[in-house]
């Protein structure tokens, strides 16, 4: 047994959801390697016989845990077939979802003046992409999204301090979301579209990657989103934001209910690290968490 085999072999004792795929692909399998960086659960990269390579992504207690659903992200990308920034959806399977694989580097790390101006313009293209009258892709509800990362920690997690910002968010919300649903009508977001989730392929093309948190809501709480996610400038953000797509909106009001949503997304984002340390112990989740803990302690 060569190397790659007794490796590929390994995997799929690591993972049962790969037994399921080599049945029920009609392509043969004959590389499987782990990827790097995914936070969320374990993908794999996929080579078959023919030499065509993809991303598997399955199920798993991660995605359980973030009410993560493949379906979801399968009809996302279905819906976004014919936008140039989506990989092509292969195949959605019970046990996980099979993508295009996008050969390339992120733009994560790439010191340049106009890595944030890329990464809005991605945003701006999506956002600005023409939806189906009729389509079943998920609405993003904040309260429910919260709530069910509260239930996925651990009793013990569930202090009173983090009691006390979940009570106030939760309640606090209804409001916000009415005054920011006035300001643009609902589209597509990513809602994790950071330089991380950005390739940049060898003709300079950019894909963007990982829809599995995408679902309609207000383009303002995406942007919002991506600010946090790159730690980027507010005034500057919404003001590239405005010009690449032409609306003339008050910009005082727009960056104003930008900075309100940050909190909001701090405790979100907060959780999600919270319950991933609770699942993988990592490092980074639990620095991650110190830093949002901070944040959220300063006054607004």
């Amino acid at each position: 047994m060569d190397k790659v085999t007794s490796l590929k072999e390994q995997y799929i004792k690591q993972d049962p959801s790969l037994i399921a795929l080599q049945a029920q692909w009609p392509e043969s399998i004959s590389d499987i390697q782990p990827l790097q960086g995914g936070l969320t659960n374990q993908c794999w990269k996929i080579t078959t016989s023919c030499g065509r390579h993809y991303v598997w992504r399955p199920h798993s207690v991660s995605t359980q845990s973030f009410s993560i659903n493949r379906s979801n992200e399968f009809e996302v990308l279905n819906i976004l077939e014919g936008f140039a920034l989506s990989p092509s959806v292969q195949a959605l399977l019970p046990q996980g979802l099979l993508v295009e694989w996008v050969d390339g580097v992120t733009l994560m790390g790439q010191h340049s003046e106009q890595l944030s101006t890329l990464v809005v313009k991605c945003l701006v293209s999506l956002h600005q992409y023409p939806l189906p009258q009729t389509h079943s892709l998920p609405i993003f509800d904040y309260q429910s999204c919260i709530q069910n990362y509260w239930q996925s920690l651990p009793s013990q997690q569930q202090t009173t301090r983090y009691q006390q910002w979940f009570e106030a968010f939760y309640q606090q919300y209804d409001e916000l979301r009415n005054r920011t649903e006035s300001i643009l009508a609902p589209c597509l977001c990513h809602f994790d579209l950071g330089s991380y989730n950005i390739i940049q392929k060898a003709n300079l093309d950019l894909v963007v990657i990982d829809w599995e948190y995408a679902a309609i809501s207000s383009p303002v709480v995406d942007l919002a989103t991506t600010i946090l996610a790159e730690q980027l400038n507010v005034k500057e953000s919404v003001e590239c934001y405005l010009e690449l797509r032409g609306l003339d909106i008050d910009k005082a009001q727009f960056i104003a209910i930008v900075e309100e949503w940050l909190p909001y997304l701090r405790f979100m984002a907060l959780l999600w690290h919270q319950v991933n340390f609770s699942l993988h112990q990592r490092t980074s989740d639990k620095q991650a968490i110190e830093v949002l803990i901070r944040q959220l302690d300063l006054p607004e």
